[in-house]
């Protein structure tokens, strides 16, 4: 039987089912080595589809960094880093 490729949407909808069965979105205690880079607080994980849905917000034409991406999940969550 061929193989048939999966749409992004498809991958997309695995890989958000997979995070959610084990714990995503969470947020997480920043420790040890990393708050030497993040400093101290708490770190929100996002799922993929939620990284999804902001990057969808943004209009066409108009461009959105990772650091800004980190900030609306860190807020979305209550946490001090995304």
């Amino acid at each position: 039987m061929p193989k048939t490729k999966l749409s992004w949407q498809e991958k997309l909808d695995r890989q958000d089912k997979q995070a959610r069965q084990n714990g995503f979105p969470k947020v997480v205690e920043i420790t040890g080595k990393l708050t030497e880079r993040w400093g101290e607080g708490t770190c929100a994980i996002a799922a993929p589809k939620d990284v999804d849905e902001i990057m969808r917000k943004v209009p066409k034409g108009k461009l959105i960094t990772i650091n800004q991406i980190r900030e609306i999940v860190a807020k979305r969550h209550g946490a001090t880093i995304g």
